[in-house]
């Protein structure tokens, strides 16, 4: 299975072949993968949701992102929503592993309870924030609050597809 990743939504990349990917999954739940959502017929698109971006309306670089409005939209229409940690902090911002599983544990929980809050249901899909597993202690994490599809570096970006 071959996983497309897409971030910022660029219209250069609708002339690109996707067809021989299983899925496109979104990542940070910005405003124009919701305006591009139907650009590619690929069987299965997961939005990667970080409610921290979703509440402030840009992500940590500056871009737009969806509003809930938009995220109960996407689910009205079928798609899949996955979560993508609460406030998508990079792991490297924290001096020691404690501190790291400290964050990934609370920021955890804080990602499942928005998710039952606003949306009152939990992804069973989860993305790790920059793609970084912490050496697959992330991983463990997640698992144990019943994540039970992971995504990572295993997705190939779209920016790295040749261009016809």
């Amino acid at each position: 299975m071959q996983t497309l990743m897409i971030h910022e939504f660029n219209p250069r990349f609708v002339v690109l072949n996707v067809k021989h990917f299983d899925t496109i999954t979104y990542d940070d739940g910005l405003k124009s993968q919701m305006y591009h959502r139907r650009k590619f017929t690929t069987k299965r698109k997961i939005f990667f949701i970080c409610p921290k971006f979703i509440e402030q309306g840009h992500n940590d670089i500056g871009q737009e992102c969806m509003t809930l409005t938009d995220v109960k939209m996407l689910i009205d229409e079928g798609y899949e929503i996955g979560a993508h940690s609460y406030s998508h902090t990079p792991l490297e911002t924290f001096d020691s592993l404690s501190k790291q599983v400290e964050y990934m544990t609370q920021d955890t929980e804080a990602c499942i309870s928005w998710f039952k809050e606003h949306i009152g249901t939990v992804p069973t899909s989860f993305c790790f924030p920059y793609n970084n597993d912490c050496d697959e202690v992330y991983r463990a994490i997640v698992k144990k609050y019943k994540f039970t599809e992971l995504f990572g570096v295993n997705r190939i970006p779209i920016e790295t597809l040749p261009h016809s």
